[in-house]
């Protein structure tokens, strides 16, 4: 038996990357808070965005993400060399 599940914020993921190109016309280096298919609002702070996130949808996912032209990856490198464990 064969369960598939799709990913966490998947959708807000597509969404977010599709409005990409419009959003950095207005909100360049802004915080955007993404439900479903929706964008709930621009913030300045990541804070910000975070504590109107918690306060529309409690303990519920929801997704922030920097709108900008290249994203910044981080690297860490205990977890890369197995130091270290995301999950226990």
């Amino acid at each position: 038996m064969s369960t598939t599940r799709e990913p966490i914020l998947k959708n807000e993921i597509e969404y977010f990357n599709s409005m990409l190109p419009e959003w950095l016309q207005h909100y360049e280096g802004h915080y955007a808070l993404v439900k479903d298919h929706k964008l709930m609002g621009t913030f300045t702070t990541e804070v910000a965005a975070y504590k109107e996130g918690v306060k529309l949808f409690g303990n519920n996912p929801f997704l922030i993400k920097k709108i900008e032209r290249a994203e910044k990856l981080e690297k860490l490198p205990a977890l890369t060399l197995g130091i270290i464990r995301a999950y226990p």
